[in-house]
């Protein structure tokens, strides 16, 4: 175990959190920094986020559609622009030719907004080379990333959360900053990362000195305070590449341990497709790192976590952790699904063989042989209230599949 992992252990202690079993992206960097990204390539993001990037010596990475620069489409960045941004020392990623959901594609046309994206970039602008990808919406899956894998050396999403230097590079986290996200929220961000020295990256796209009328556009006056607030704590900004740099270059999950579902944010490729009323930001109430999911299992709502697809016969059990909350013995039912039809499912105080306690965490192990699923395909991990009243909050964190 490295150092900084026994660090983070005897933090944990102190703060009365237990970090039994595997930890998952965990070693910190040297300090905490910010990333600020630039989606699609707006025009307002070279008249007006530019200027105050300028003004106060920081670089962003722009993240860039190709079609859009190519053909000249209105509201966006010219060429010449862009050229501009390059020149004074920030960074390009690709963001396809189209920015189409990748998930609906060909595989020729995956091929190709991936490939000739890149190439566009590297020929026009003149650049060395564009390693860095992000993705169009956030839509991807294993199919998709294994392309994406076969271009770029890196990926960003926009599942919200921080980056640790061993966080898998294909599946960095990234918080939308969109019209409905306060200066305050962005501010604990940033606090954040600063305090358990991590990796925020922040997402914009489009911005409007008046009132923004759709949920891409943010306020100029909000995104100069957040750069403020970046400049007050300290903490360095750095591009998207530059980041990528200071990690570990870890391409995918440590096998042996396991395959992460959530960890501080959905992992693997999951997505979380939930009609609960929930937040998988939850900073209060924590079994390891620094978020967990908070759950309002009423009438039937359920958490859904969405994959292509995992083989698993490669797997033994599912594990996590509950926390009751203030009231304890919720009616929570895990459901394994293939996309059609239930594989097994199991009550977790059937799987505790005790009630789910309030304010306490328990470890929740339910070995897959035990639902009489020894093969199939995952594509659906359900969180499901099984009482169909009104119950209490629940928490769950750390949801990982064991292997054999």
């Amino acid at each position: 175990m490295s150092k900084s992992c026994r660090g983070l252990i005897g933090i944990a202690a102190l703060l009365g959190v237990t970090l039994e079993g595997p930890v998952f992206a965990a070693e910190p960097f040297e300090q905490g920094m910010v990333t600020i990204t630039l989606d699609d390539g707006w025009a307002t993001q070279y008249t007006k986020a530019r200027p105050a990037l300028n003004a106060r010596n920081m670089d962003a990475s722009y993240a860039l559609v190709t079609q859009a620069l190519a053909q000249g489409w209105g509201g966006y960045m010219t060429t010449a622009q862009v050229q501009t941004l390059v020149a004074e020392g920030n960074d390009i990623a690709s963001h396809t030719v189209s920015h189409p959901n990748l998930m609906t594609l060909s595989p020729a046309q995956l091929t190709s907004e991936l490939v000739d994206s890149q190439s566009w970039l590297v020929n026009t602008l003149g650049l060395p080379a564009v390693p860095n990808f992000v993705v169009p919406y956030g839509y991807y899956d294993a199919t998709t990333l294994a392309a994406i894998r076969q271009t770029y050396g890196s990926s960003r999403t926009v599942k919200g959360g921080r980056n640790f230097r061993d966080s898998i590079v294909y599946e960095l986290r990234a918080n939308d900053v969109h019209q409905r996200v306060a200066v305050s929220t962005v501010r604990g961000w940033i606090d954040q990362a600063a305090a358990e020295k991590s990796w925020l990256i922040l997402v914009f796209h489009e911005f409007i000195d008046g009132t923004p009328v759709r949920d891409t556009q943010y306020r100029t006056s909000n995104f100069t305070a957040i750069l403020d607030h970046i400049r007050t704590s300290g903490l360095p900004t750095v591009t998207l590449a530059q980041g990528v740099a200071m990690m570990e270059g870890r391409t995918d999950p440590d096998p042996a341990a396991g395959l992460p579902v959530y960890v501080d944010g959905m992992e693997s490729g999951f997505d979380n497709w939930s009609w609960a009323t929930h937040s998988l930001d939850e900073t209060g109430v924590v079994h390891a790192g620094s978020t967990a999911i908070r759950f309002e299992p009423d009438a039937w709502s359920g958490l859904m976590f969405h994959h292509s697809g995992v083989d698993l016969s490669q797997y033994q059990s599912v594990e996590l952790w509950v926390h009751g909350g203030t009231t304890g013995g919720q009616a929570v039912q895990l459901v394994l699904h293939d996309g059609s039809q239930w594989l097994g499912a199991v009550t977790l105080d059937a799987a505790l063989g005790a009630p789910i306690a309030a304010g306490t965490w328990q470890k929740v192990t339910v070995p897959l042989a035990s639902l009489g699923v020894t093969s199939g395909t995952l594509v659906d991990l359900y969180f499901m209230d099984a009482s169909g009243g009104d119950q209490g909050t629940v928490y769950l964190d750390d949801i990982t599949l064991v292997p054999y």
